[in-house]
């Protein structure tokens, strides 16, 4: 069943409403798109949550219309649907899920096999220096700091591929509420798999060992999906949130 924004919602904006500037192409409903996109894949607006149009768009201090055009929009990307009660934050199937997680895989092993032949000195050098240190060390961080540093890391990777079309199909294949900051939930155990995949990708393409890369990419994705897997079961258990 969708859930309606709570009065805390409403209260407190994820972001602070201004009006664009002039001349500076930005347009109110691309404000309300950032807002609104933000919020899902950050999981402040959950599964099968509602979101009015009147409400988000107090939060943002603006009229319904721009609301209204951002999730449109939204529909079109695959994280909002529209049902006749309004629009609903999209839940993905356990199939869609997998889906995602197998172009990933797809992907990542590509991009990662170009970067170990195809990166400059100084994008490896970027790239290891990501998780240098001991992995017990990355264990303590915040959760969401770590899953900033994993969208980072390898979106450095499939940059320095040097495909400017696998990166646009790898970007549009990460932005899914459900698995863009999942490393939030990730226990000390799936953090430390996770961390020393990374580990083992850079060495990987410090040697420029094409075929290990692949192989690493591959397996570490892999890793990610099963862990994944055990905290949205753990999260439908607990909350109803996820998956139906």
């Amino acid at each position: 069943m969708a859930e309606r924004l709570g009065r805390a919602d409403v209260e407190e904006p994820a972001v602070k409403r201004r009006r664009p500037r002039a001349g500076s192409g930005e347009s109110l409903g691309d404000q309300a798109y950032a807002h609104i996109r933000a919020a899902i894949l950050e999981g402040k607006y959950r599964p099968n949550q509602r979101l009015p149009e009147d409400e988000v768009a107090a939060q943002l201090n603006s009229s319904r219309t721009p609301v209204r055009v951002a999730l449109m929009r939204l529909v079109d990307q695959g994280l909002v649907v529209r049902e006749r009660s309004g629009w609903v934050v999209r839940e993905h199937t356990p199939d869609e899920i997998r889906e995602i997680y197998e172009v990933r895989c797809a992907l990542e092993s590509m991009a990662t096999g170009l970067a170990a032949v195809r990166a400059s000195e100084e994008e490896l050098a970027r790239i290891a220096a990501f998780y240098e240190g001991p992995v017990e060390e990355f264990v303590h961080r915040p959760r969401a700091e770590l899953g900033r540093m994993n969208r980072e890391f390898h979106q450095a990777i499939v940059q320095a591929s040097g495909n400017g079309r696998l990166l646009a199909e790898w970007l549009r294949n990460r932005d899914f509420g459900i698995t863009y900051n999942m490393a939030v939930v990730f226990t000390r155990d799936e953090v430390v798999t996770c961390v020393e995949g990374h580990k083992r990708i850079v060495e990987a393409l410090v040697r420029r060992d094409r075929e290990s890369a692949e192989r690493e990419a591959r397996l570490h994705v892999e890793d990610v999906q099963a862990a994944a897997g055990r905290r949205l079961d753990a999260l439908h258990a607990s909350a109803g949130l996820y998956l139906s």
